[in-house]
Order: C-alpha cells, then structure tokens, then sequence
C-alpha cells in the first residue's frame, strides 16, 4: 500500500459527472418512492395498524434503494480507467496489477451493508460519492474462504468505538476506521514486510491502535496469502542479489558508471518506482531497499525515488 492522492482524481472526471449523478438519484429515489406507494397501498388492503405500515415502509425503502443502487453500477464503474491512473494499474491496497474484475471500484465506506453492525443501512448516501472509492483488486475486496488465508474487505468497515458508526446521512460521528486507507497520507507508514514477504504492523506494541488497525487490514485486503507473501519475498531475493553483485563490482574497481553497474541500478530503480507498469509490491521493494541504504549508491535511489 502506499499513499494516493484521491483529491487528484477530480482533475480527471468526466465533464458530465454531476449530471450522472444527479440522473442516478433521479433513478434510485424514483424506485424508494415506487415502493413507498406501493406498501402504503398493501397496508389499506391488508389492515396493518400504524406501527405496522411503519415498519414495513422502511423495509420496503431500503430493499427497493438497495436493488436501484446496484442497477446503476456503471456511475462508479466509468471511473475505474481514471480512478487506475493515480496508481499506474495497481491494486491501491496491495499493489498488484494483476486485477481480475471488470468493475475494480471498492466503496470504502461500504454502501450496502456493514458486517461488524448489524443493522447498519450501509452508506448509501456514498453511493455516488467518488471520494468514497477506491480502486482494488477482486482479491482484496470481495470475501474470500476457500483459500489458505482467509480474507476480503466486501462490507467490512471496523472502527473504534467510540465514537460510533455513522448510520445515516445526518449523523456527524468523527468515525476512526480500523482499516487503514490509501487515500490517508499517514495509514501506509504502519505497515511493513518481514523477511518471508509478510506484511506486519510497523510496531510492536499491540495495544495502540496503530497495531490494531494495520493487523485488521492485512487480514481483510487479503495481503498474506502466500502467492503474494512469496511473490514479495522473491523481490526481496533479488534485491539482495542485485546490492551483492553490485557491490561485488565496486570492490573489483569497476566504475560506478560502467555498464553492467548501470544496468543494476536500473533494475533496481524500476523495482521500487510505483510508475513502472512492469512492476508490483513497490512499496515493499522500496522498504527492502532501504535495508542497503549505508551504501552510498542505493541511498541515491532511494533519495531520487
């Protein structure tokens, strides 16, 4: 994971954005007040009392919202090109570019449902809200069992309490969310990678909430499972390998602008440049790498990068 700049997205909207989302509320309250109606004549027919009708007005709103949110997934689905822009085609959560999904836009804030409170509406009022998206893999954000690490974030959204959740559009509670977010300049710093490619909490002391958070969000983005933890450790391998020759080559007398040492810094540069499309785990490159940095040539990278 590291640090997106969400507000950058904006720049790259489509010109009609506003009217697109307007149109689907448009679409979606159309739907509400359709089942509205629909329950308030069933109630005549029936002979519900007050309390009744009430109850399953609300009910009837919130499926037949639900049903007319899922029906315009497009809104966010356009913006998967744009929102893959800001991280060069990877996963803003665990940074592979291996994306299998057509539609890869992650609500944050889930807008369904949320797991850890029952009873929650979810956020729909972030529906349409683009800041309330993220771009993710299929692996880290749909609910995985049948695999060795179970994992997916779907409609997890954990935070400390107090304050609590916010459950509708009105409610101001200053949530703290217990996973960490690539759009918070802060939350990438308090996670790290051992020497086997797994991602660990960048502190030792399991009572802060720092640890807490960076714990919860390695097991809900999914980001041990071992094709990923090896596919880290492998670059770690390389790294290392790399730093070694190159070092090799210095001692030999070799000039630090021959060639092969050339050659070796370029591949280590691309290693931990979240730009290069070829590329992925950057972050985790880029913190391998400063393993090295008493060498005077890697903390040149590192300082350029």
């Amino acid at each position: 994971m590291r640090y997106i700049d969400i507000d950058e997205v904006d720049l790259d909207l489509p010109d009609n954005w506003d009217d697109t989302v307007e149109q689907a509320w448009e679409y979606v309250n159309g739907k509400v007040e359709e089942a509205e109606a629909a329950t308030i004549v069933k109630a005549g027919v029936e002979g519900w009392t007050p309390e009744q009708q009430t109850e399953k007005i609300a009910v009837a709103k919130d499926k037949a919202r639900k049903k007319a949110i899922g029906a315009k997934s497009n809104v966010w689905g356009q913006l998967s090109t744009i929102m893959s822009k800001r991280s060069h085609g990877k996963c803003w959560y665990c940074e592979s570019n291996e994306l299998r999904s057509d539609n890869p836009i992650d609500h944050f804030r889930p807008k369904g449902k949320v797991a850890e409170c029952p009873g929650h509406p979810g956020y729909w009022w972030l529906a349409f809200d683009w800041k309330n998206y993220r771009f993710a893999c299929t692996f880290c954000n749909s609910r995985r069992v049948d695999v060795e690490t179970a994992g997916g974030k779907q409609d997890h959204f954990p935070v400390f309490t107090p304050p609590d959740w916010n459950k509708s559009e009105g409610d101001n509670n200053l949530e703290k969310p217990k996973l960490l977010d690539p759009a918070d300049e802060d939350d990438y710093k308090l996670l790290t990678f051992n020497k086997n490619g797994e991602a660990c909490p960048n502190c030792d002391d399991e009572d802060t909430e720092d640890f807490q958070k960076a714990k919860e969000s390695i097991e809900k983005f999914h980001l041990n499972h071992s094709p990923t933890k090896k596919a880290r450790k492998a670059i770690k391998q390389k790294i290392m390998q790399v730093v070694a020759d190159t070092n090799e080559l210095l001692a030999k007398g070799i000039d630090i602008k021959s060639g092969q040492i050339k050659s070796n810094k370029k591949e280590l540069i691309k290693l931990i440049r979240p730009s290069c499309t070829t590329t992925k785990f950057n972050t985790a490159a880029k913190l391998y790498l400063r393993e090295f940095e008493d060498n005077v040539w890697v903390k040149e990278i590192l300082d350029r990068d």
